[in-house]
């Protein structure tokens, strides 16, 4: 679901990105005093996983020619709660954009909203509103499916009003938002299954890692569970990548490219100068474009070890810019609460 810049005026996207970074700073301030030592080490592998499993697209049902990928907010909120969540996705969606054109430049303050900061927060609230306060693991499954379902619609939502305010579109809004809908929430039950099924390896491994099991300390270790993450995280990266469906996903799908409909033409113009210039730093800035190798194109398309090599990478950038800055937040925090006792004392 990454916007690009095509979709989206210059004021939309200067707003969107300032919207976005307020309520980044905010979500930095809430979040200090949830960063404890043991959560850093999860923060940055749950990170790179989301990005590996991001590159992974695959074919939705009964929409031939249309695929989707796991947007992984609901996930990250059920383990980590949405503060720290968001803060780790968010992470994932500036590495897609800089370093791998994921995402156009100027849309990076729509894309921040879209897939990281409003998932994470409207999904955890309907997994937690479903789930309860004390639940069976079946129940806290099938929360989870209907967040994954209502966070990719809220993104979608907010995808159409972004380009509907933006002035971009050829045909009307309310027929744009029905076709994302629908796309969309093919998306969110499919993501969901796919959410269950970490989550379910996790309730049976380590049940404490997932909120509402408990404190059960499950088969492995906390240590050994990090690690087989890890093994998780590369094994996507490097080789379940290689599997993804080559159709558009369900936003290029709805405006775009349609390989099942050879007549369809796209439903969005956008004749801004500035928005064809920015594209084109873009692809200058970014060390592997589109997961391929530098220069690469349709007519000349990069190995397959290309794909490889930028999951590897990303994922391993994404844990370390986690790490660093999930360490940073908690070392201010720790400052503050010192700074705090040394005033009282006075």
């Amino acid at each position: 679901m990454h916007m690009a810049n095509e979709l989206i005026s210059v004021p939309v996207a200067g707003g969107t990105i300032a919207l976005a970074a307020a309520g980044l700073g905010w979500v930095c301030r809430k979040v200090r005093q949830e960063i404890v030592s043991e959560k850093v080490p999860l923060m940055g592998v749950l990170g790179a996983f989301v990005f590996a499993a991001q590159m992974v697209n695959f074919q939705l049902p009964l929409m031939p020619g249309t695929s989707g990928h796991v947007i992984g907010a609901v996930f990250l909120a059920v383990i980590l709660g949405p503060y720290l969540a968001t803060i780790v996705l968010s992470s994932v969606v500036i590495i897609q954009c800089l370093l791998f054109q994921d995402g156009g430049l100027l849309a990076l303050g729509c894309n921040l909203i879209n897939i990281a900061i409003v998932p994470s927060f409207a999904g955890y609230a309907v997994y937690r509103l479903v789930a309860g306060d004390r639940s069976s693991k079946q129940r806290l499954l099938a929360a989870a499916v209907l967040a994954c379902v209502v966070a990719a619609q809220a993104g979608s939502v907010l995808v159409v009003a972004q380009a509907s305010i933006s002035g971009v579109l050829l045909i009307p809004t309310g027929t744009f938002w029905v076709t994302m809908a629908g796309v969309h929430l093919l998306v969110g039950i499919m993501e969901g299954f796919i959410t269950v099924g970490i989550l379910g390896y996790l309730a049976a491994v380590r049940p404490d890692l997932i909120d509402g099991l408990g404190s059960a300390s499950g088969v492995l270790s906390r240590k050994a569970a990090i690690v087989s993450l890890v093994v998780i995280t590369l094994m996507t990266a490097a080789g379940f990548s290689l599997l993804a469906s080559g159709s558009p996903d369900g936003l290029e799908w709805s405006y775009a490219e349609r390989p099942d409909q050879p007549e369809f033409k796209p439903v969005v113009e956008n004749k801004n100068q500035f928005i064809a210039a920015a594209d084109k730093m873009h692809s200058k800035i970014a060390i592997m474009p589109d997961y391929s190798a530098p220069g690469a194109s349709q007519e000349h398309p990069a190995s397959a070890g290309w794909t490889s090599l930028a999951g590897v990478v990303g994922s391993v950038v994404c844990m370390g810019l986690i790490w660093l800055l999930a360490k940073a937040l908690g070392r201010y925090q720790s400052v503050c609460v010192e700074r705090c006792i040394s005033k009282i004392k006075m």
